[in-house]
């Protein structure tokens, strides 16, 4: 096995594949919650969500952060990866087997007779993603991110079409379970065939204890952070029940899910490049602005075209029944867009090896979003929404000051990188709003006051890009392999 790290690409290079099969994966998630939407009841999506919160361990607690640490490493040999293995295996059959036994509990606790069988399937997800976590964190080391790519794209589709296979069929809630067992079980398979390492019964003791305190710190700060993001499903399953769940899960998947996700594959793709420049603080400042400045470019009119379409768009995608998604929207947009912005926070603190500053950033941010969810809990799902958005505003400022302290540089140059994106998405609302404004008394379908409203709104997107930032609209048409 390979000692030492082999270079790395650019994060450009890097996050093509990335955003390629992020841009598939989105692509296919819409598709397949319109078909979804309308074979399945807003309860079974409710239940779902609810065993989401736990299943969503599977992908946090699958390495327990020692993937990460696998890529950081300057030296590395056979003994590590295999130690990491084999921890990787007994904590994801530990995992599913604490909750199989506590399943009964938890659907009595949400009121749920479906609730267990739904957390006994997505329990089986933990062991077969922890079977595969070593071999992906291996490819990212090597910069394989094209193998990467197709096994996430491959694994997607395949879950969501057994997904739609089962809801023809019949299988309600149990269709989505299934998309889970598949999704994980293709995943796995595929990066295990892809990588030439093999794991061996040996251990070694020695060897997982040099990245303890390292993948210590980061699980702790992954497991604070999934608490945060997931504690307001779990108050608005328990608070206002399932039928009020289906509503909000669907807003956050819709919204919140392409925009977190262009921003994760910016942050993936900028991990390694800060990792291997570690004694080089002026590339790690630059690779970082970079990086969120085209985040922002991406998210910022996405929000802000969203949010001025939000009731046609989500009459034609999800259909009439499901309209009380797009008020949400409102509120939750704007988090997106600012979360987005936080993403590449840890992959900084990662690579500078503070992991342990980061846990404590974590417990601060988690603390003032739970208060605000218990508060806005009083007045419904509206005011979990809004709640999201207070907390969101009120932490980011923090998060951002710690980040550029963390890269010794004024927080007032990295505002100076993100004014024109922010620019640029009000000046998309707007474009789009007026537009579908005027077009609403014609009569037109939809789809077609969508189409054309957000063909505008695009056009006016891509002008203030090129007028007043031309360096991002280079960068952008390299991203698409215009130039």
């Amino acid at each position: 096995m390979q000692t030492t790290p082999a270079p790395f690409p650019s994060v450009g290079d890097n996050a093509r594949w990335l955003a390629s099969a992020q841009i598939a994966k989105t692509v296919i998630q819409l598709a397949g919650l319109s078909v979804l939407s309308r074979l399945l009841s807003p309860a079974d999506f409710g239940v779902m969500a609810i065993a989401t919160v736990v299943g969503n361990f599977a992908g946090l607690l699958r390495d327990m952060g020692t993937g990460a640490a696998l890529v950081r490493t300057r030296e590395m040999s056979a003994a590590l990866a295999n130690a990491v293995f084999w921890i990787n295996t007994g904590v994801g059959v530990s995992i599913a087997l604490t909750i199989i036994v506590f399943s009964a509990p938890l659907a009595r606790l949400f009121d749920s007779v479906s609730l267990r069988p739904v957390l006994c399937g997505v329990a089986l997800t933990f062991p077969v993603m922890s079977f595969g976590a070593v071999h992906q964190a291996l490819l990212e080391r090597r910069s394989q991110f094209r193998t990467v790519a197709r096994t996430d794209v491959v694994s997607y589709a395949s879950g969501m079409c057994a997904a739609i296979v089962a809801a023809r069929l019949g299988c309600g809630v149990a269709s989505l379970v299934i998309q889970a067992l598949v999704h994980s079980t293709v995943s796995s398979a595929q990066y295990f065939l892809a990588s030439a390492w093999r794991p061996s019964l040996g251990w070694d003791g020695r060897e997982a204890r040099s990245i303890l305190a390292f993948s210590s710190h980061l699980t702790l700060s992954n497991v604070v952070m999934y608490l945060n993001r997931n504690a307001d499903s779990m108050i608005v399953g328990k608070m206002l029940g399932a039928l009020a769940l289906g509503p909000y899960s669907l807003a956050f998947k819709i919204m919140l899910y392409p925009l977190q996700s262009i921003a994760q594959v910016a942050s993936k793709a900028l991990y390694p490049v800060l990792s291997t420049c570690q004694s080089d603080l002026d590339r790690q400042r630059t690779a970082y602005l970079q990086s969120v400045s085209f985040v922002a470019l991406i998210t910022a009119p996405l929000m802000g075209g969203l949010v001025a379409l939000r009731e046609p768009f989500v009459m034609f995608a999800l259909g009439g029944k499901w309209l009380g998604v797009a008020s949400l929207l409102l509120w939750l947009a704007p988090v997106g867009f600012v979360q987005s912005l936080l993403s590449a926070t840890p992959a900084v603190f990662m690579a500078k090896g503070r992991t342990d500053r980061l846990l404590l950033l974590n417990c601060a941010g988690a603390t003032v979003h739970v208060v605000a969810w218990l508060a806005g809990a009083r007045f419904g799902v509206q005011g979990i929404a809004a709640g999201y958005l207070l907390a969101t505003l009120l932490s980011a400022p923090v998060y951002l000051g710690a980040t550029a302290r963390l890269l010794e540089m004024p927080l007032s140059r990295l505002l100076s990188a993100l004014r024109w994106q922010v620019l640029l998405g009000g000046g998309v609302y707007i474009v789009a709003m007026v537009v579908n404004r005027t077009v609403a008394p014609f009569g037109w379908p939809g789809a077609v006051r969508l189409l054309v409203a957000g063909a505008l709104g695009t056009a006016y997107g891509l002008w203030h890009v090129s007028r007043f930032s031309p360096e991002q609209m280079g960068a952008l048409r390299r991203a698409l392999r215009l130039a």
